[in-house]
């Protein structure tokens, strides 16, 4: 309970930060109602993810700077995302269709990447490693895709980006942050393929990010 109320007062705290820069800069973005969505699902978001510091680096050889690139990408997107807002200043940000779906796909991201982390228990690590004797999971989300966690990231943060109606960061973010995880997976699963007995057949079976169709 204590972690969690710790990663909520971490989430606030860069909010806060970020909605008084907000109020300097361009004072009506704090009566947007996606943004205010924003915050809560971020916050959310921050308190179901495993614990992190900002300064962390990964140290496993590995990792390969993996693990930095994708967090820094992950900011650079929600960053891009408020400048955009701010340089646009759009008269109005109504709650349609649009916003709503993008806020669904955020909740959605979510709630995959959450059921891929709790289907791993201790298995997840947040640096690239693989226990000696470690097993192929093969329950929940890994029925069907390898790293569900990776693509409920991705839906989350490039859907925040449109729910505010930002829409260059959302391609920008889109492009960025697949080409930080295709790295990511690449450098994981040789490693996986060394040292897990069976992982090539699972692989040839499912899909990276997305099930396979056939």
């Amino acid at each position: 309970m204590r972690e969690a109320v710790d990663k909520a007062r971490q989430a606030v705290l860069l909010w806060a930060i970020a909605l008084g820069v907000l109020w300097v800069l361009w004072p009506p973005a704090l009566g947007l109602s996606p943004l205010w969505a924003l915050v809560v699902v971020s916050v959310l978001v921050n308190v179901l993810q495993p614990a992190y510091a900002l300064t962390a680096r990964a140290e496993g050889r590995e990792d390969r700077g993996t693990f930095v690139q994708i967090v820094g990408s992950v900011y650079a997107t929600q960053v891009a995302a408020l400048l955009e807002l701010v340089v646009r200043k759009p008269a109005a940000l109504p709650f349609d269709a649009v916003a709503w779906a993008a806020l669904a796909t955020m909740v959605a991201g979510l709630a995959l990447r959450t059921w891929a982390v709790r289907t791993l228990g201790r298995c997840f690590t947040l640096e690239i490693r693989v226990e000696p004797g470690q097993a192929i999971v093969r329950d929940g989300p890994y029925r069907w895709i390898r790293h569900p966690s990776y693509a409920g990231a991705w839906l989350t943060v490039v859907a925040s980006c449109v729910l505010v109606e930002s829409w260059i960061a959302a391609g920008l973010g889109a492009i960025v942050l697949a080409a930080g995880f295709a790295r990511r997976i690449r450098y994981e699963e040789r490693l996986l393929v060394e040292r897990c007995p069976g992982y090539p057949a699972y692989a040839a079976g499912t899909g990276a990010l997305l099930p396979r169709l056939w």
